[in-house]
């Protein structure tokens, strides 16, 4: 079977172009109809399952918050061997969590970068050098090539539909 290869549309002049601007704001418009649609359908499908999941997690929360408490309680014995204990449905257990640095109640970050200047432990301070963009726009090019940047500044076309414009179809 041969292949067709369809003919591309050419716009040659400014009356042809303001057809076409004209027939793509109303195809957005269509698209944003059906897609708003779709997203009333999606947001009443989400709204109707959770609903019908929402006594199905109270009691989850229920149980597993009954399961948490007895663990608590029996960790000594339960959990003495291992930190896992299977129960045939599934496993529970406890697991350490990963190392983190918080502040002690009263004291504030101001506070403890302070006491690691003070204390020549500024091995502990991060500082993080980067460019500042905002300041290398307003410097000239010469100075920005000495540097290894460049300015750059892209002309992109757009077509931007005048909704208000476009008459009601029926």
């Amino acid at each position: 079977m041969a292949r067709h290869k369809p003919d591309p549309l050419i716009v040659a002049s400014l009356e042809e172009a303001t057809a076409a601007v004209g027939e793509i704001a109303a195809l957005d418009r269509k698209v944003q109809a059906i897609e708003a649609d779709m997203q009333a359908e999606i947001d009443a499908a989400k709204a109707a399952a959770k609903a019908r999941a929402e006594g199905l997690r109270m009691r989850r929360k229920e149980l597993a918050d009954a399961v948490g408490v007895f663990a608590k309680l029996n960790k000594g014995t339960l959990f003495r061997e291992a930190r896992t204990l299977d129960l045939g449905y599934g496993k529970i257990g406890f697991r350490l969590s990963t190392p983190s640095i918080v502040l002690e109640r009263g004291v504030t970050e101001a506070m403890s970068l302070d006491k690691l200047r003070e204390l020549g432990l500024t091995d502990g301070i991060r500082l993080k050098e980067e460019l500042a963009r905002d300041v290398l726009l307003g410097w000239p090019d010469e100075r920005l090539a000495l540097v290894g940047v460049k300015r750059q500044q892209r002309d992109a076309f757009f077509i931007d539909t005048a909704k208000e414009k476009l008459p009601e179809e029926a």
